[in-house]
């Protein structure tokens, strides 16, 4: 009676995970390396985990000068997130013509696949890496945040995305539009082509969340979206 009870117990702890291990580990690196497009990889790990009370794959792989973390909804077969960073070495070569910010830009949406009418948020960067300029773009389209590290040559060094927990607003919040002018009169003179702002959540809560550049100032914002209360306001002289 005793060993039927023990066996019942580990039955009812093993139960519920393996309930949404729906895909196999072998099935979901088969999704990981059809999404990066990778036919032969010269490592590859794969491990199951919880992630929020969901679980979850992570597939580590590297493949020609390339290292690719994917992770992989064990239920649904989904990637809920992926990044990648390539050898950041250009060779030295100089020769090659240098690419501009929106030349940048626009390699980036292109690789991401999202209507440039979707975008709720983008924001460029310039910074140096070993000498070498690197065009540092954050994008979202509400659903799905994106990151790129661009090099100077047009080379994408660095990807990430992270798909965004699906609202559950009831509607009463306030729009963009309303949280852009609540910030922008915090800083009289500014106007919108000074801010950058886009929709976040932070612990449950819908927050905008942004920044704004104006008179060699940078102020940073969170506004309660429910009701469009400035919660953080932060400010450094650039």
């Amino acid at each position: 009676m005793r060993n039927r009870k023990l066996i019942a117990i580990i039955v009812a702890v093993m139960l519920p995970g393996m309930l949404f291990a729906a895909v196999s580990r072998t099935e979901a690196e088969d999704i990981a390396l059809a999404d990066a497009g990778v036919g032969f990889t010269e490592f590859l790990h794969t491990e199951r985990d919880r992630d929020d009370g969901r679980v979850v794959y992570d597939v580590e792989f590297y493949a020609d000068g390339v290292e690719y973390d994917y992770e992989i909804d064990a239920e649904t077969g989904k990637i809920l997130s992926k990044d990648f960073e390539a050898e950041r070495f250009d060779g030295g070569n100089r020769t090659h013509e240098m690419i501009d910010e929106e030349e940048a830009e626009e390699i980036a949406i292109r690789d991401s696949g999202v209507n440039e009418s979707d975008i709720e948020y983008f924001r460029t960067s310039m910074d140096r890496d070993h000498g070498t300029i690197v065009y540092e773009i954050r994008f979202s389209d509400g659903r799905t945040r994106y990151e790129y590290d661009i090099s100077s040559s047009g080379r994408i060094l660095e990807f990430s995305s992270e798909v965004l927990p699906e609202s559950r607003d009831d509607g009463r919040a306030i729009s963009i539009e309303e949280a852009t002018r609540i910030a922008l009169d915090r800083v009289p003179g500014a106007t919108e082509r000074d801010i950058r702002i886009h929709a976040e959540r932070d612990d449950g809560r819908r927050i905008y969340e942004g920044s704004i550049w104006f008179d060699r100032m940078e102020y940073e914002f969170e506004i309660d979206a429910a009701s469009g209360r400035i919660i953080e306001w932060d400010r450094d002289r650039i």
